[in-house]
């Protein structure tokens, strides 16, 4: 069996290329500028939230983590590994909706969801 990325539509490189750097850019953003992107988020006023162990730090880690394992898996060029970061990201931006639902954040549950749904797509057209 061919393992590699010539296998898997275009679309979906481009997609987890496009995914990779975004979190990379958020994550540095809410590393260096909490407050300009996390400023409204009620978490973001707990006691130690910048902490590694508080809800920014936990985010910032959880996002670059992510990242830095889809960009392995692209660099690789090995569609096995592009297919388990496409069910990491749609466990986590399925439970981002769902979180976002129940805190009652419309925009960004519909945004989770939409990308959950994109990314459960591209894992089903993957033959790996």
């Amino acid at each position: 069996m061919n393992d590699h990325t010539n296998n898997i539509p275009k679309w979906i490189i481009i997609y987890l290329w496009l995914t990779a750097i975004i979190t990379v850019a958020f994550s540095l953003l809410g590393y260096f500028k909490p407050d300009a992107l996390l400023g409204t988020w009620g978490a973001f006023s707990a006691e130690d939230s910048l902490s590694l162990a508080g809800p920014v730090g936990l985010f910032v880690a959880r996002n670059i983590g992510t990242a830095a394992v889809n960009i392995f898996a692209l660099i690789q060029k090995n569609a096995s590994m592009i297919k388990l970061v496409l069910l990491l990201r749609l466990v986590t931006d399925g439970f981002d909706c769902i979180n976002n639902i129940i805190g009652g954040n419309m925009p960004v549950a519909i945004f989770g969801g939409v990308m959950c749904l994109i990314e459960i797509y591209a894992f089903l057209k993957i033959k790996a």
